[in-house]
């Protein structure tokens, strides 16, 4: 049994107290929004704490982040502090540095931080990953991900578009999960180019954004290409990882995104038209559950987690490259 507690009580808190196993014990939840933890703590059985001091008193194995990014890194040092274990959400930070600082802490208090990359833990990408990182088609030579929404209206006035709550715009909303991904496949890769645009929304930061990563100066390392928008009018997800003799694609996300759907182009010997395997999945997530499992599996057992600090300052250190160089480094002024 972990015994848990929540801090942020918006959608994905409420997906993170859903995804707990059978006999975990939620002890509290807290939010700077009072009725948003009265709420959760009702439809859960957990503690509605009026403070963050009551909140990490309650001494629980593991809490959970999942505050606005502002207070991420903040909460998370002081989770560590107290002597938890921490999940906490995606960026992790406002920054690198932000995110660097969580891991000494967790380092001086000898617990373990998972970055909630949840994607990673969707069956068709586990599995799209899984294969390429076999050897069995031979190296991965390039990958290229899409991933987009449209906003919803009055989306320009949410914390998401104020880069003081945020860090920035889409490429941090959805282009940290295609960082991740990256890092995940690849490793550590520099950036190449940044475009980034403010096409739609009437914000600071930017709605659509194009990541170019790969040395620039070899004719046969492995590079990204990256394009996340909130300007995809049907919303998006498509990942296709070229190697050396196939094409491994996965389509969807489920719910408004559609069902996922693994295809597999087996190329021949002789080239030509590939044999084509497809995998359709249910129109279910499984993703926040798996992640919870692996995380409270590798507090057990010291194993290594998929989706972590380091993953996250690589993506931090490509998003503001991006931002410096790509015309938007108002939007980062002043923050650490």
């Amino acid at each position: 049994m972990t015994r848990v507690a929540i801090a942020g009580c918006g959608l994905i808190g409420r997906k993170r107290a859903l995804a707990l196993e059978p006999g975990d014990e939620l002890l509290g939840v807290f939010d700077v929004a009072p009725e948003a933890a009265a709420a959760l703590a009702k439809d859960t059985g957990a503690r509605a704490c009026s403070s963050l001091e009551e909140f990490l008193a309650l001494g629980a194995d593991v809490v959970v982040v999942a505050t606005t990014h502002d207070h991420l890194a903040e909460v998370a040092q002081a989770a560590l502090d107290a002597g938890s274990h921490v999940l906490v959400e995606k960026p992790a930070g406002l920054s690198a540095r932000q995110v660097e600082s969580v891991a000494r802490a967790a380092e001086a208090a000898g617990r373990r931080v998972k970055v909630g990359f949840n994607h990673r833990f969707h069956p068709g990408i586990a599995r799209a990953v899984e294969l390429a990182r076999s050897g069995e088609f031979g190296e991965i030579m390039h990958l290229r991900a899409r991933y987009g929404h449209g906003g919803r209206v009055g989306y320009d006035r949410e914390w998401r578009a104020d880069a003081a709550r945020s860090g920035g715009g889409e490429i941090i909303d959805q282009g940290m999960h295609l960082l991740d991904l990256t890092h995940w496949l690849l490793g550590e890769q520099p950036l190449h180019s940044a475009l980034l645009r403010t096409h739609f929304w009437d914000t600071d930061v930017d709605d659509n954004a194009v990541l170019i990563l790969g040395a620039a100066h070899s004719r046969t390392a492995p590079w990204a290409l990256l394009h996340v928008t909130w300007t995809e009018w049907k919303n998006l997800f498509s990942l296709e990882i070229y190697c050396r003799t196939a094409k491994l694609q996965v389509d969807g996300l489920v719910r408004s995104y559609g069902p996922q759907r693994l295809t597999v182009y087996r190329m021949r010997p002789e080239l030509g038209p590939p044999d084509v395997e497809v995998v359709d999945y249910p129109d279910e997530d499984p993703s926040w559950a798996a992640e919870w499992r692996h995380f409270t599996q590798r507090i057990a057992d010291g194993g290594p987690l998929l989706g972590d600090l380091e993953s996250a300052a690589f993506a931090w250190r490509v998003v503001e490259t991006a931002y410096e160089t790509g015309g938007y480094a108002s939007v980062r002024a002043g923050i650490a």
